[in-house]
């Protein structure tokens, strides 16, 4: 029994040695064209499309239409468009008292062009019913409506415009609309702490679009962290009294990659066990805060550092952190994530001056290799500070390899071993790093790309 003991002591020894080992190195990377696994999930979502209200002076439809971006989520557009009465319900509706089956209560002309430059882009909106967040001192929308039955009715009014042509509309088949902004932000954005009061506002609201859009997909309640109590509590209700829960949506705004990669699993086991297994996983809004939200709230120095800063909010970290988590959400149950933002303001991907920042560049390029080669391959990265994502078209041509590097500490090159393109030869590729974006050609043989050491940054090889 010692002998036995002690090989056994032995053998665990080796099993944490060996552990320790995994734990800091990184395993050998590689990519093989020839094997595919599916298709590459579009997760190049956003809120805000380019701003309109100044678009005569600073046109960013160009940019927006390069990125390809999958999907564009309307909430706070009239924060970004100043003047410009658009997708806020109150700013489309304007008298609550008025009769919402009459076409002339509505005021649809602005939001028409807004969403229009959306479409023709062949991005798919999705509609947030409701009002933009208010950092006021008074609140005078973001509260819950007087009378959700009321709400309901004006809301199937704007839902009629622009999928079935009410109004002088359209028929835009927009598929997703959602109920409300993060109602448990209080007091921005709610006003009432009980949650069941959002719970049973949601079940009017959905019940009553189920019943003349039975094509739509409805969904929220748009939280500001995934709070499975709370998404669990409104599954249950919806479940009683027979509501649709098409999708589920939280937000987040971390500082590391997990608090965006461990939720998504954690929400589907929630929902499948409150009867909703084909509801969809929506992260809606999320930006990378590389301090935490008193760091840029606590005076005007610190908020100027983070907006500039080369490892701030939209330096190139940023940038390499959006193109992460975007390859390692690919193994997770997510459905959809939106991007906040992509316009021209505190959170966007210009500035506001209407230049580019650098975080423009991560959506442009995840949105290259998404779009001509979605077939994902298969890759190895050991599941560290190195992401791999492949890609080819739908013919098997065209490869594409994604490479995104996020707070490595190695300096050593990635080595990245090839199967399915030639053995040498010279890529051409684009480059996020802490010089800025850059297009150049870097040269590889024995079937071995070699890339530069760096501590963030985004590399995206086109064989």
């Amino acid at each position: 029994m010692k002998k036995a003991s002690f090989f056994f002591k032995l053998a665990l020894v080796a099993a944490l040695s060996a552990f320790a080992v995994g734990s800091f190195a990184e395993e050998p990377f590689s990519a093989d064209f020839t094997q595919h696994v599916g298709a590459i999930k579009k997760l190049n979502g956003a809120n805000l499309w380019g701003r309109f209200s100044g678009s005569r002076n600073r046109n960013t439809q160009d940019d927006a239409v390069a990125c390809r971006m999958s999907t564009m989520r309307l909430h706070d557009a009239p924060l970004d468009n100043p003047g410009m009465r658009i997708v806020d319900v109150q700013h489309v509706f304007g008298n609550f008292d008025a009769d919402p089956k009459d076409p002339k209560n509505y005021y649809f002309d602005q939001t028409d062009d807004y969403i229009k430059r959306i479409v023709d882009a062949g991005v798919v909106p999705i509609y947030r019913l409701g009002t933009s967040i208010e950092h006021s001192e008074i609140n005078y929308y973001a509260k819950k409506p007087k009378d959700p039955n009321q709400f309901a009715e004006i809301c199937a009014g704007i839902v009629r415009h622009y999928n079935k042509g009410w109004a002088d509309g359209f028929e835009w088949n927009i598929p997703y609309w959602e109920i409300w902004n993060e109602p448990d932000l209080i007091p921005q954005m709610w006003d009432d702490r009980d949650w069941n009061s959002y719970c049973q506002f949601y079940v009017v609201v959905a019940k009553r679009l189920r019943a003349e859009f039975p094509d739509i997909k409805i969904g929220g309640p748009a939280l500001t962290g995934a709070n499975l109590d709370y998404i669990r509590r409104l599954a249950d209700l919806c479940k009683k009294e027979n509501a649709p829960l098409d999708f589920v949506s939280w937000h987040c705004y971390p500082q590391q990659p997990s608090q965006l990669l461990d939720p998504p699993a954690k929400v589907r086991a929630v929902l499948d066990e409150a009867g909703f297994p084909d509801a969809e996983l929506h992260l809606n809004e999320w930006h990378y805060l590389p301090c935490n939200w008193e760091g840029i709230q606590s005076g005007i120095d610190k908020n100027i550092y983070w907006q500039e800063a080369p490892e701030g909010l939209h330096g190139y970290v940023s940038a390499a952190f959006n193109d992460f988590v975007m390859t390692r959400w690919q193994d997770t149950p997510l459905t959809m994530s939106n991007y906040y933002c992509y316009s021209s303001n505190y959170w966007g991907v210009f500035d506001f001056y209407g230049r580019r920042r650098v975080t423009y560049y991560s959506l442009l390029l995840f949105g290259e290799l998404v779009s001509e080669s979605p077939q994902r391959v298969k890759t190895v990265d050991g599941n560290g500070s190195v992401a791999l994502l492949g890609g080819v078209d739908d013919e098997g041509a065209n490869p594409r390899l994604l490479v995104s590097i996020f707070q490595r500490e190695e300096q050593t090159p990635i080595e990245i071993a090839l199967k399915g393109v030639p053995a040498s030869g010279s890529v051409k590729v684009a480059v996020i790093d802490a010089d800025g974006f850059k297009e150049t050609q870097i040269d590889y043989s024995d079937g071995v790309l070699k890339l530069d050491s760096k501590d963030s940054g985004v590399y995206l090889v086109r064989f």
